[in-house]
């Protein structure tokens, strides 16, 4: 008789052998799946002629079914998968299955959003003709840019108060902008889009007058402040749809969120110590408003990102320093014999950055009596 741990050591050896052959078959299973996987992709391109001999030869049916039989079975890159959607597109055509072929036409857009009609010759004529009623446009986009800005001073003459003795004097007027924009397309015109971007500014002013030749006085400001522009964009296409050059126009609102100053004389031949900055931020118009406008150059790396360049301008349509507050500074008044200047800003700038495009939309030119 038996004892109990021959058993055990029998049944242990079945569970083992179970598992071994499972094993076994999995592995010969995934073997050959794998194996069938590169015959098809091996054969991809020969299938692929084949469907191209079908069309030549007018075997509309055989093209479609054999498009389907490789969308189905077949690993297709993306350029093999466009091909193949051509072709399709085309059969459809030639049997007047108009809907048929808008359908494909439109995924096909949907995979090749930069597709140009008139740099592809070898491509079938009706496939063309389907595809040409058709272009695509994101419709929602996010960009973020940085800008370098130049500032300069418009003086109003009639407010400004003019120092006789001292010479002219110099302004230089720089910052940086950083922008977060929403980009929408809400009509169906290809070529317009209009973007909201709040933005932070951070701008350093730097005032120098000789008073004599020896003297020297100096009047440093830095500000900081929120600005929000609505902007309207035209692009101009000339056939190159990854280079795409626009321009732009709108307005914008700042509002002036801190600003702080010093103001003193630096003579020949004497130490000099800068004061201490003091809060300037009373003497400002806080809220102004001004126009813009400029040109750029949108690069389209993919169906998702676009990188761009500008050069923009914008001025204010109110003083900076509020007009009816220029005496009220009584330090610059008697202590440093100045009254500050009465001037809008013109602002130019050079900026860069990147959109993301979330969403895209494939619009029809013409409509054939059915909704696409």
């Amino acid at each position: 008789m038996p004892s109990v741990f021959s058993v055990v050591r029998k049944k242990t050896q079945c569970v083992t052998m179970n598992r071994f052959f499972n094993i076994l078959l999995l592995l010969t299973t995934t073997v050959c799946l794998a194996a069938q996987d590169v015959a098809a992709q091996d054969d991809t391109p020969g299938s692929l002629q084949t469907l191209m001999d079908l069309y030549s030869a007018c075997k509309y049916e055989q093209v479609l079914t054999l498009s389907q039989q490789l969308h189905d079975t077949a690993r297709l890159s993306k350029e093999q998968n466009l091909q193949r959607l051509k072709y399709t597109v085309a059969a459809y055509k030639e049997f007047g299955y108009r809907r048929e072929a808008d359908s494909v036409a439109r995924l096909f857009y949907q995979k090749a959003p930069f597709y140009n009609v008139n740099s592809q010759k070898d491509d079938p004529q009706p496939f063309k003709d389907v595809i040409g009623n058709y272009y695509t446009t994101p419709k929602l986009s996010v960009w973020v840019a940085l800008s370098k800005n130049f500032g300069k001073p418009i003086l109003d003459t009639v407010r400004t108060i003019v120092d006789t003795i001292a010479q002219k004097p110099d302004y230089k007027i720089d910052g940086v902008t950083v922008q977060l924009g929403f980009e929408f397309r809400p009509w169906k015109w290809k070529a317009l889009s209009v973007s909201v971007a709040p933005s932070y500014a951070s701008y350093d002013l730097e005032r120098t007058m000789p008073r004599t030749d020896k003297a020297t006085f100096r009047y440093n400001e830095s500000y900081r402040m929120f600005v929000l522009p609505l902007i309207v964009e035209a692009g101009i296409f000339t056939g190159r749809e990854r280079w795409v050059p626009s321009v732009y126009a709108g307005a914008q609102v700042k509002y002036i969120v801190r600003s702080r100053y010093s103001a003193y004389t630096e003579a020949e031949g004497s130490y000099t110590e800068v004061p201490e900055p003091k809060d300037g931020v009373q003497y400002k118009n806080r809220l102004n408003y001004s126009i813009l406008g400029g040109a750029r150059i949108n690069f389209n790396i993919n169906r998702w990102f676009t990188l761009f360049a500008d050069c923009g301008m914008s001025c204010d349509l109110r003083h900076f320093n509020a007009q009816g507050k220029k005496f009220d500074n009584r330090e610059l008044v008697y202590q440093n014999f100045y009254v500050p200047d009465v001037f809008r800003l013109l602002d130019m700038s050079l900026k860069f950055g990147v959109k993301v495009n979330l969403l895209y939309k494939t619009i029809a030119r013409h409509h054939y009596g059915y909704n696409n």
